[in-house]
C-alpha cells in the first residue's frame, strides 16, 4: 500500500469498528467515530506525544474525549496503537475481544470512558462538559509542574491536552466556565478541538443552539481555527501545527463534520447520533468506503504496523529520552530528583502532618472555617503539590495559603499554589479533578449552598478516588457569627 493508502485504511478501520461494535451490542453511538476518525487519527499519528508501552509516562501528551459518548473512538485508538494495560504488562489495553463485548458487563469497553476501569482513559467522561473542565486542571497541571520541577537543560514537564468535544459540551456551562478561566490564564499547553456536527439526540441545534462559538471563544481569549471538511487530514494538520506554535493563549479548532459520515440514508441526521445503524446503512457505509461485508470487526493488515511505526516509534523516542535526563537529574542534583520522584509516586512527604495545630476545648470556640484554615496551611506547608482555593470566597473561608512562597497562580505565574477560580463553582469542581488526575493533591472551597453547583464533580470525583478536597462552609443562619464548617 501507499502510505495515502494505508492512512485511507486506518481511518477506515476506526470507523468500521465502531459501526461493527455498536451493531453488535444494538446501543451506542457510531456517528461520532464515523465522522471524526480522520481527525482523531491525524492527532494520534502526526503530534500525540505517547508511549503505548506505558500508557502513565509522566510526560505523555493526554488526549480527554469530552465527548464521551464517542466513546468507540478512543477504544479503537488504544486498541489499533497498541496500548498496554500498564509498563511492562504487554496485556492490551483494549483488545479486539474487548472492542466485540463493547457495553457489556465485564468488558474494558463500557458505553462511556472510564477512568481506571480502560488503561489509556485519561478521566470519566460521560457527563458533557466535565472532560473540558478536568482538561483545563491538566494543562494547568502540566504548567505548574515545569514550572516549579523543570531545570535549565533538563526539561521533564512540557505535555499537551488535547480534548475532542461536541456540540453538546459547549452547551453545557460547566464547559464556558472553564474555558473562561483557561483564556484567562493563557493555557498554551491545551487545545480543544470541535466535533461542529450540529445534530443532538433531538435533532438539529439550531432547535436550541444558534450562537457563533468562534467568536465566543475568541471573546475567551482563544486563538480560534478552522478546518471545513473533517476528512481534511492535511487541514487538521496544519491546525494541530498552529496550535503547537501558539505560546500566549489556548487553541480551539472548529472542525465541521458530517455525524454519520457515509451512510446512505443516516448522515447528517440525529438517526446516526445514538441509534445502531442497521444492516441496511451498515452495509451501504461499508461499500461507500470501499469496505467488505464481512467479516466484521475487520483489522487489515498494516494497520497495527502503521500505528507502531509512527505514534509507537516516535513515543518510545521521546519516553527514552525523558528517562535519560531523569537519570542525569539522580545523578547531578539528587535532592531536586527525590523531590521529583516523591511526586510522581504521589507519596507525602515524611513528616507532612507533624505540625497539624490542635484545638482545645473552648466554651466559646473558634469558628471552624478559621480552625480548618488553619490545618490546611500547616499541612500545605509541608506538601509542595498541594495546591487549590475557592471560588470568590477565600477571605470568608480562609482557604488561602499564607507562608511565604505560596505564591498565586496566574497567566505569568504558573507554579503559584493559589488559584483564584473566580465566581465559578461548575468549573472549580471539574478543573481541581483535573490538577488531581495529573499527579497533583488539590483542593477547592466554596459555601455549602454553592455546593450542589459542583455535585458532578464531586460524584466524579469520588468514582474515580482521586485525592481531592472540598471545603464547604455553611452560611451563618442561626448558629452563631460564624458558622460550622464541613
Amino acid at each position: 500500500m501507499s502510505e495515502a493508502t494505508i492512512d485511507d485504511v486506518c481511518v477506515d478501520t476506526l470507523r468500521t469498528l465502531a459501526i461493527d461494535a455498536v451493531e453488535k451490542a444494538k446501543s451506542g453511538h457510531a456517528g461520532a467515530p464515523m465522522a471524526m476518525a480522520p481527525v482523531a487519527y491525524t492527532l494520534w499519528q502526526r503530534f500525540l506525544r505517547y508511549d503505548p508501552a506505558d500508557p502513565s509516562w509522566p510526560n505523555r501528551d493526554r488526549f480527554v474525549l469530552s465527548a464521551g459518548h464517542a466513546s468507540m473512538l478512543i477504544y479503537g485508538l488504544l486498541h489499533l496503537a497498541g496500548v498496554a494495560s500498564a509498563k511492562g504488562d504487554n496485556r492490551p489495553a483494549v483488545s479486539l475481544d474487548d472492542i466485540k463485548a463493547f457495553r457489556q458487563i465485564g468488558s474494558r469497553t463500557p458505553g462511556h470512558p472510564e477512568y481506571k476501569h480502560t488503561p489509556g482513559v485519561e478521566t470519566t467522561t460521560g457527563p458533557l462538559g466535565q472532560g473540558c473542565g478536568n482538561s483545563v486542571g491538566m494543562a494547568m497541571a502540566g504548567r505548574w509542574k515545569a514550572a516549579r520541577l523543570n531545570k535549565p537543560g533538563a526539561t521533564l514537564f512540557d505535555y499537551d491536552v488535547y480534548v475532542i468535544c461536541s456540540d453538546g459540551d459547549l452547551m453545557e456551562g460547566v464547559s464556558c466556565e472553564a474555558a473562561s478561566l483557561a483564556g484567562h490564564l493563557k493555557l498554551a499547553n491545551l487545545c480543544w478541538i470541535y466535533d461542529a456536527n450540529t445534530i443532538t439526540i433531538e435533532g438539529h441545534t439550531d432547535l436550541a443552539f444558534s450562537e457563533d462559538v468562534a467568536k465566543r471563544f475568541e471573546s475567551y481569549g482563544w486563538r480560534v481555527l478552522k478546518v471545513a471538511d473533517a476528512n481534511d487530514r492535511e487541514a487538521i494538520a496544519a491546525a494541530l501545527q498552529t496550535f503547537k506554535e501558539t505560546d500566549d493563549r489556548p487553541t480551539m479548532i472548529v472542525v465541521t463534520s458530517v455525524i454519520g459520515y457515509g451512510a446512505p440514508k443516516k448522515q447528517g441526521t440525529s438517526k446516526a447520533h445514538s441509534d445502531p445503524l442497521g444492516a441496511e446503512e451498515i452495509k451501504g457505509a461499508k461499500a461507500f468506503y470501499g469496505w467488505p461485508d464481512e467479516p466484521t470487526f475487520r483489522v487489515p493488515d498494516g494497520v497495527r504496523e502503521a500505528f507502531r511505526d509512527s505514534l509507537g516509534k516516535r513515543g518510545a523516542e521521546l519516553h527514552k529520552a525523558w528517562s535519560d535526563t531523569l537519570a542525569t537529574l539522580r545523578r547531578d542534583d539528587a535532592s531536586h530528583a527525590a523531590a521529583v520522584d516523591a511526586l510522581l509516586a504521589g507519596d507525602l512527604p515524611k513528616g507532612w502532618d507533624a505540625d497539624i495545630p490542635t484545638f482545645p476545648a473552648d466554651e466559646k470556640g473558634m469558628a471552624t472555617r478559621e480552625s480548618s484554615g488553619k490545618v490546611l496551611n500547616a499541612i500545605a506547608a509541608k506538601v509542595p503539590w498541594l495546591l487549590g482555593g475557592s471560588a470568590d470566597l477565600a477571605p470568608s473561608n480562609k482557604s488561602k495559603l499564607e507562608f511565604e512562597g505560596a505564591g498565586t497562580l496566574g497567566p505569568n505565574e504558573p507554579g503559584g499554589r493559589n488559584i483564584h477560580f473566580g465566581v465559578r463553582e461548575h468549573a472549580m469542581g471539574a478543573v481541581v479533578n483535573g490538577l488531581a488526575l495529573s499527579g497533583l493533591r488539590s483542593y477547592g472551597a466554596t459555601f455549602l449552598v454553592f455546593s450542589d453547583y459542583m455535585r458532578p464533580s464531586l460524584r466524579l470525583s469520588a468514582l474515580m478516588e482521586l485525592p481531592t478536597f472540598q471545603i464547604f462552609t455553611h452560611d451563618s443562619i442561626g448558629v452563631g457569627e460564624d458558622g460550622p464548617t464541613h
